[in-house]
């Protein structure tokens, strides 16, 4: 298994940010997800944006190393 960072933001929620940042990743099958810092940004007292730092998990498919002979 590996692991790759991303990070992801939305204007809708912290669930969107978290998506978008597995998305940002570009792993084929994400097998899980570690969320390691959540923040926002502020529009006077509201939430504007949400933002996710993410490690998704995924299975890195095995090469052969034998080589062939003729």
């Amino acid at each position: 298994m590996r692991l790759v960072e991303a990070e992801g933001d939305s204007t809708k929620s912290w669930d969107a940010a978290v998506l978008a940042a597995v998305r940002s990743a570009k792993v084929k099958d994400p097998l899980g997800v570690e969320v390691g810092r959540l923040w926002a940004e502020l529009d006077g007292s509201r939430l504007a944006r949400y933002h996710a730092s993410v490690k998704v998990a995924y299975r890195q498919s095995q090469r052969s190393t034998v080589r062939r002979t003729r």
